[in-house]
């Protein structure tokens, strides 16, 4: 039986690097012997001496591999592997036979995407001469991820492997474990499939190995969501109350094809980030006055057996502005989504609001008050007291890119933006001599107040700062 569920996928170019690598945490390792520049080098090395069991892999460029030998080459290596030490191979499972002193991993690969049979193709790999039966599939939507989880609740005959690859897919490498999963896939530097997350994300990020079957899922939704720090943030916070809870990240294009599939993958609660925070606001039949009140949601959670919206961004931009003066100030807010919405919602106090788009037409809209809207190159038409940034222009990986260019016609800049925690757009503000301030508080305090909504329990100030008591 395989030692545990983290294994550590190699693809090194020279032997070498197999020894060197980082593992530390590691239950066993893969060790990709088809990524190496002679694979027949493999054939004389021992691999008892690693300090965890080795998988042997060396899959052929028909099978999503890099080997350029035939299916006898192929498997004669892993012969080699096994006489040398490796305890397991990890062979495609319609060429999989007995290996004297080895487990044999049977595994199915599509890199393009999640059949509809999945149920039969892993009863195919199951009755073949394998140990453990793999199936490894791009994810292209929700339904495939909630499809790929529902065959860990199958009584099998073997024990299974199952992996979604890509982006969406990443969701299955944390929670197929605790499901029934008996391998989960992990990088120490180059992945070998897409969405492989990094052997420190999934010990340090996502504390697998103090996950169980009972932990909750909770994440965030968007699209892009992979430069967000709220996963660190929120993993650290139930760490450190011990709480069985685990946030991870959700990218979605598709909010219908992640809402009909949510509750049957268990996701129990998440943050909307762009672009569907407005759009969720229309899909949800529960909202609090803040999400009724902005028509845009940023927490999603359950209520009496239903799913229920919440904004805490308004929370958030009131707590970042705390100890400044909105009263009779004028407002001016880069963006018109959800992100605007809630600082509209905020600033009450203020005597005009106006909003500036790169695509909206002038005019006005109404949403907790009235608001004018105009375009982005009319900017130095509106000096203001204080300007916000409630766009996601200038977030990473686009660090160069600024809202504005020249001069900013405002006292106070507030970039919502918080990766980096100093954006472009308040470097400038600085170097012209204005109060700057940043998206990261905001953050903080909204994401405190998501805390307590899913979890009835108060933010850590540990965790989240003590500024938010």
């Amino acid at each position: 039986m395989l030692p545990g569920p983290i294994c550590v996928s190699l693809t090194p170019r020279r032997v070498e690097e197999i020894f060197s690598a980082d593992i530390n945490g590691a239950d066993c390792v893969e060790a990709r012997l088809d990524y190496l520049e002679k694979p027949e080098e493999s054939t004389r090395t021992r691999w008892d001496s690693l300090k965890v069991p080795l998988i042997a892999t060396c899959r052929g460029r028909d099978r999503g591999g890099m080997f350029d030998g035939c299916i006898d080459d192929e498997l004669r290596i892993l012969d080699r592997a096994v006489d040398n030490g490796a305890r397991f191979v990890d062979v495609d499972f319609r060429f999989a036979r007995p290996f004297s002193g080895a487990g044999v991993i049977g595994s199915f690969h599509s890199f393009e995407e999640t059949p509809r049979d999945l149920g039969k193709l892993m009863e195919a790999i199951c009755q073949s001469p394998v140990s453990v039966a793999k199936v490894a599939t791009m994810v292209r939507s929700w339904e495939d991820n909630r499809r790929l989880l529902e065959l860990l609740g199958k009584p099998w005959s073997k024990p299974v492997v199952v992996v979604g690859m890509g982006e969406m897919g990443q969701l299955t490498r944390i929670v197929g474990p605790l499901r029934g999963s008996v391998l989960t896939y992990a990088s120490a530097g180059r992945v070998s499939a897409p969405g492989q997350l990094s052997l420190e994300e999934v010990k340090k990020t996502y504390r697998l190995d103090k996950l169980s079957r009972t932990t909750r899922l909770i994440g965030v939704v968007g699209n892009p969501v992979g430069y967000s720090r709220s996963p660190d943030l929120h993993n650290r916070a139930f760490e450190s109350l011990g709480l069985d809870c685990v946030y991870l990240k959700f990218p979605v294009k598709d909010l219908d094809d992640f809402l009909a599939n949510a509750d049957g993958i268990g996701i129990e609660g998440f943050s909307v980030t762009i672009p569907h925070k407005v759009e969720i606001s229309s899909r949800l039949p529960q909202l609090t006055a803040e999400a009724k009140q902005t028509g845009a949601v940023n927490t999603v959670f359950r209520q009496n057996g239903q799913w229920a919206g919440d904004n805490t961004d308004v929370y958030g931009i009131r707590q970042a502005l705390a100890g400044i003066n909105i009263n009779g100030q004028k407002v001016v807010i880069l963006g018109t989504g959800g992100a605007a919405r809630a600082a509209v919602a905020a600033l009450e106090e203020a005597a005009s609001i106006t909003l500036l788009s790169r695509r909206a037409k002038p005019g006005t809209y109404t949403w907790s008050r009235k608001v004018r809207i105009d375009r982005l190159d009319r900017i130095a038409d509106y000096k203001c007291n204080l300007l916000i940034n409630a766009t996601p222009v200038g977030m990473a990986p686009d660090l160069d890119r600024c809202p504005i260019d020249g001069a900013i016609a405002a006292d106070i800049v507030f970039d919502m933006v918080y990766n980096p925690v100093e954006t472009k757009l308040l470097r400038a503000a600085a170097k012209q001599g204005k109060r700057t301030i940043s998206g990261m508080k905001m953050f903080l305090a909204q994401a405190a107040r998501q805390f307590q909504i899913w979890t009835g329990r108060p933010a850590p100030k540990m965790v989240f700062g003590e500024e938010l008591s």
